[in-house]
């Protein structure tokens, strides 16, 4: 289907944020006293965020691609309106289509020393529009809301595919999932539960936990924490692809696989939901950091 429409009129935009490119790509660019960030216009996807005084908070790949078309690797990447291929594994896109098209920013402002920012999916999908609010500063919120147009949409999925970067995987620990249930997808969603106490990574990962609770990942090799909040989810979703993954990968350098993993708030296989017409579904996270 076109995306093509008659562009939205841009906000106006408050001190320390303007429209620019990254990597060759438009995007809109923060820079104030809270905080730098880099949110491109292709996907709404946010590539970058670092509060003042501290390191870059996200993982973005080296070798990754940018702009009409391509799907940055690292970042947070927005998943929906379906996860992987789908409930029923018949989709055509991994991942849905919200993360292909170009998004328009439609509010902009600022509250408190921290950027307000507003984007939404192109008006020619009609049937379903997404709207992602974004709040920049010494914290991270992120609230991604799908709604169906005129027809009734079955099967709605969602995340928010954080990549954290870490100093390395190996050595951090995921606090918070304890004795909960999942899916491990490295091995066809075959059940499982996780062990109480903290959770390390020792190999390929892609577990889809029955979790809607605050984590931790402690990198202790970099000296922080970063506490992730979610709201409105039902799943939390833990990937790294480790070695073997990263070599199938063209946008991934094979070394680049131990700097980063991907904890995502998310509405997931049974945890689908069905949309009336004009119903939404919304899922939310905050991030944070600590020393």
């Amino acid at each position: 289907m076109s995306t093509a429409a008659a562009a939205r009129p841009v906000p106006a935009l408050p001190e320390g944020v303007r429209l620019g490119e990254d990597h060759g790509a438009p995007a809109v660019l923060v820079d104030t006293p809270a905080a730098r960030a880099v949110v491109h216009l292709h996907g709404a996807h946010l590539s970058s965020w670092a509060p003042a005084g501290a390191e870059e908070v996200l993982f973005l790949s080296p070798t990754s691609s940018f702009g009409e078309g391509a799907a940055i690797r690292g970042g947070v990447p927005l998943v929906g309106p379906w996860f992987g291929p789908g409930r029923h594994g018949d989709r055509p896109t991994k991942h849905g289509w919200l993360r292909d098209v170009r998004w328009d920013l439609v509010e902009a402002g600022a509250e408190d020393g921290d950027v307000l920012l507003t984007l939404a999916s192109p008006a020619a999908r009609t049937e379903l529009g997404a709207t992602l609010r974004l709040r920049l500063g010494a914290e991270l919120s992120l609230d991604l809301e799908l709604t169906a147009g005129e027809e009734a949409l079955p099967d709605v999925e969602a995340a928010l595919h954080t990549y954290l970067a870490l100093a390395d995987v190996r050595e951090a620990r995921i606090e918070g999932l304890g004795g909960a249930d999942y899916l491990d997808n490295t091995r066809g969603l075959a059940p499982a539960t996780l062990p109480e106490g903290p959770l390390r990574l020792s190999g390929p990962t892609d577990r889809v936990i029955t979790a809607d609770t605050a984590v931790r990942v402690v990198d202790e090799k970099a000296g922080r924490t970063i506490v992730s909040t979610p709201r409105g989810t039902a799943r939390t979703v833990v990937w790294n692809p480790w070695g073997e993954g990263a070599a199938g990968m063209d946008d991934l350098p094979d070394d680049a696989w131990p700097g980063f993993v991907c904890v995502e708030p998310a509405v997931a296989k049974e945890a689908a939901v069905d949309l009336a017409p004009g119903a939404s579904v919304a899922l939310g996270v905050t991030y944070r950091l600590e020393r």
